[in-house]
């Protein structure tokens, strides 16, 4: 790893024993064991690849932290049908309203499923944007309603994860961000082999 990388790994090493001495046990495994798995691949993904640069050993970090994370908010919930509980005026009744219309279980599907494809490192991009959703109204609701110092803490990682592993993957999204886009259906629906996303379209 080359030492851009390995201070930043060394800032994510204290991060978590931070998280595992003044939060609690339930908190390291959210974000700190998540965190130490994340540096543990990167370092062996650069010795099975010395090529490997500090955006791609940074972007192993974050991809593992937000799979690892995901994956443990996913397997909580659904082993011990763990409702949260905020005491909040406004953020409990919020999420009090998505467990009660149901809401609540699909997007503990969708962590679960993100958390899958980040850990295998298949469909990154599709994965980031799936999660990109719950990732706003967590940062909205923790930094904004609830305020409290915990929420302070998670909500803007939340959120600024996922932005910076989309930075990462931009020439995925290039495509995307076409301001006059062809339409190009798949050719079952009649679209055409070839079309360029930035190709002849009308005006």
């Amino acid at each position: 790893m080359g030492n851009g990388a390995k201070l930043a790994a060394g800032l994510i090493l204290v991060i978590a024993g931070l998280a595992f001495n003044l939060l609690s046990f339930d908190s390291f495994l959210f974000f700190g064991l998540p965190l130490i798995a994340g540096v543990l691949v990167a370092a062996y993904n650069s010795r099975r690849n010395v090529g490997r640069t500090t955006a791609e050993q940074i972007a192993d970090v974050l991809r593992i932290y937000m799979g690892g994370h995901l994956l443990w908010s996913s397997v909580r919930y659904w082993s011990t049908d763990m409702q949260p509980v905020i005491h909040h005026p406004i953020g409990g009744p919020f999420v009090a309203s998505l467990v009660a219309m149901g809401a609540f279980p699909a997007i503990k599907t969708i962590e679960g499923i993100v958390a899958l494809l980040l850990l295998s490192n298949r469909f990154v991009p599709l994965a980031l944007v799936l999660e990109m959703p719950t990732a706003v109204t967590i940062f909205y609701l923790n930094t904004f309603v609830t305020a409290r110092l915990s929420g302070v803490l998670t909500g803007p990682p939340e959120l600024g994860v996922n932005l910076a592993l989309m930075l990462a993957y931009y020439q995925s999204y290039r495509p995307m961000l076409a301001m006059r886009p062809p339409v190009a259906p798949p050719a079952l629906f009649g679209g055409k082999a070839g079309v360029s996303p930035a190709g002849d379209r009308p005006r």
